[in-house]
């Protein structure tokens, strides 16, 4: 079977692991168990829109793969364990509300393991664990199109759109994309209707740079009516960085802040604060919303990575 081109560097990671304290045949037997598993693992048949047109139809939602959850778990447990998890108060006032009103995470992309890390900092938290297992993720189709992160976005609940750079550069299934991302918006309020939290990266694709991006107006439906809660991390582009195949061994941070009803003040839960966005402009309203959730992140971040959100 041919080597994919990323293998070799991928292996590297072991040094990583042994400053994690990994010994040296326990890190090299879980990336050589993550290298077989990214040649095995298989396209899910819904984004097989050449072969399986009668499909089209069916759930963009994908159930984690429980072999590959445990790999992910094994891989990430050593280099998260320089990580901090601050704000913890805040996630405990939205479980009230994953059943009401509905919770949305929106958080800044760094990583191509930003899933991993946002959903091992929640579990490693005894009181968080059940509600953590039951988060899913938008996530665009273009992870599972790559040999490399298919693996590493089968560990979770994902929920399956097309970016706005996908739409973009692959105008010949323009069409397939748009049904697939109707289907997945309407799939998204249902499953937070039943107590899943959603987890959002409305920058729309990971910064190279870690800077933040705008955050996208078109993604305001999303939060709207919903418990909104503001997650910034720190340390896992460090972890991968963007232009790299090799682990790395770091500090790290990932930061919860307060949450916000978006809609009126007279609909938000108890307790929790409004974001009442008929104070915007109509024509602008979205992309302000966003924007006042873009500055709520940035906030939570060393200055030099907030970006576009900086003051």
């Amino acid at each position: 079977m041919p080597s994919f081109s990323w293998e070799d560097q991928f292996m590297t990671s072991v040094a990583s692991f042994a400053e994690a304290q990994m010994p040296e045949a326990t890190s090299r037997s879980l990336l050589q168990e993550y290298i077989r598993l990214s040649h095995s693992t298989p396209l899910p048949p819904i984004l097989d829109f050449e072969n399986n047109a009668k499909l089209l139809d069916g759930s963009p939602f994908l159930e984690p793969d429980e072999q590959i959850y445990k790999l992910m778990h094994a891989i990430f447990q050593p280099l998260l364990s320089k990580f901090k998890l601050e704000g913890a108060e805040n996630f405990a006032k939205v479980i009230p509300y994953l059943a009401t009103t509905g919770v949305t995470i929106v958080e800044n992309h760094l990583s191509l393991f930003d899933a991993t890390v946002t959903s091992f900092m929640l579990e490693r938290e005894q009181a968080f664990f059940e509600y953590a297992r039951k988060m899913f993720f938008v996530t665009g189709r273009l992870v599972f199109t790559s040999d490399f992160t298919r693996v590493a976005g089968r560990a979770f609940r994902t929920m399956l759109v097309a970016s706005p750079r996908d739409m973009a550069e692959n105008e010949s299934i323009r069409r397939e994309l748009t049904r697939l991302n109707l289907r997945s918006y309407k799939e998204v309020k249902e499953r937070q209707k039943r107590g899943e939290a959603l987890v959002l990266y409305p920058e729309g694709t990971r910064s190279r740079n870690s800077a933040m991006l705008p955050f996208h107006g078109a993604l305001y439906s999303y939060l709207d009516g919903t418990v909104v809660l503001p997650v910034a991390v720190e340390g896992p582009e460090k972890i991968l960085h963007s232009d790299s195949f090799r682990f790395g061994f770091t500090e790290g941070a990932m930061r919860i802040g307060e949450p916000v009803y978006v809609g009126p003040a007279n609909a938000a839960p108890q307790g929790i604060r409004s974001l009442e966005v008929e104070r915007f402009s109509k024509d602008t309203r979205k992309q302000d919303a966003m924007d006042y959730f873009g500055h709520a992140v940035a906030a939570m971040l060393p200055h030099a990575m907030r970006g576009h959100y900086t003051r």
